[in-house]
């Protein structure tokens, strides 16, 4: 009973007896500016085995595309063909501007050429009017036509077309037909003195070889009548 008693007591008055003992940590401070971490920390060294990439700087170049000059190859085939861009166009959706026209030369047979460039619009074809007639149509990479019995004032204009409608015509697209004839008057002014100029020539030479004739009978006559004895000075023919 006493026995009993005394591990009673023992329970009681040392409850900590039954738990583990504790055990203290010893923590250690290391000081230092963690702000310079990273640059501390050493970075990997590249490898001079490996082969370095390079990249060439690709520099796109205008198409060798002249406005008044007739085409081959539209500007869009020959940008997908030589990486090229084509000057800045308008689409087809929009209404085109007016073509540049540049002459209007008048042949030897009398027909008329007329020479345009094209504008900065995406076109269909051309129209090449003649006053208020309908006019004639080309195609869209065509930059001269022929015309046929103009006369001398009307008036030429040429039209662009696509889906959106026609050019306006104006002081760019349009002119009159005034063929030279300061041209033409010098040139036949030229032959005419031309002519004058020969045929004066041909006088003067002409009368030049009369006169060399005449004094040449003339110097015969008195060297005959020298050497006749009969001739005298007195006598008169």
């Amino acid at each position: 009973m006493t026995f009993m008693v005394d591990i009673l007591w023992a329970a009681t008055v040392s409850p900590l007896a039954s738990q583990p003992s504790l055990t203290k940590t010893h923590i250690i401070y290391i000081g230092g500016d963690y702000d310079d971490y990273d640059e501390e920390t050493p970075q990997p060294k590249p490898n001079s085995s490996l082969p370095r990439l390079t990249t060439a700087r690709f520099t796109p170049q205008q198409c060798e595309y002249d406005l008044c000059v007739v085409q081959d190859v539209p500007c869009f085939e020959l940008s997908a063909q030589t990486k090229c861009y084509c000057p800045g166009l308008t689409g087809l959706d929009q209404v085109p501007e007016s073509p540049q026209l540049r002459e209007l030369k008048q042949r030897a047979s009398g027909e008329v050429e007329v020479y345009w460039c094209a504008p900065l619009s995406a076109i269909t074809h051309y129209k090449v009017v003649m006053d208020d007639e309908d006019g004639t149509v080309f195609s869209e990479s065509s930059r001269n036509a022929t015309i046929q019995g103009l006369k001398v004032g009307s008036r030429v204009c040429v039209v662009a077309i696509n889906n959106a409608g026609l050019s306006v015509k104006n002081d760019r697209s349009c002119a009159r037909f005034e063929p030279q004839q300061t041209s033409q008057a010098a040139l036949m002014s030229g032959v005419i003195a031309g002519c004058v100029g020969f045929l004066v020539l041909l006088s003067l030479a002409a009368l030049l070889l009369w006169r060399r004739k005449s004094c040449k009978k003339a110097g015969t006559l008195d060297g005959e009548g020298l050497r006749n004895p009969s001739y005298s000075a007195s006598e008169t023919i």
